[in-house]
């Protein structure tokens, strides 16, 4: 075979309008959001938890002084 009998390769071009970067983009910066989100919540919650604990506790020593109890 000569060079010019010989098959070229075939290239396949990859490439695209960026649709799918875009759409990357939106879930990795959607779970960040949801990350945070549940951080946050998870925060809140244990700055409530000793505030509760600490309301409970004063209502049962009221509880405990009222008097005629």
């Amino acid at each position: 075979m000569s060079d010019q009998e010989q098959q070229r390769p075939v290239v396949i071009q990859q490439g695209g309008n960026g649709i799918g970067l875009v759409l990357a983009a939106l879930i990795v910066g959607g779970a960040i959001v949801y990350a945070v989100n549940i951080w946050s919540t998870t925060q809140q919650q244990k700055l409530r938890m000793p505030a509760e604990a600490i309301q409970k506790g004063v209502e049962s020593v009221k509880e405990a002084i009222k008097p005629g109890s």
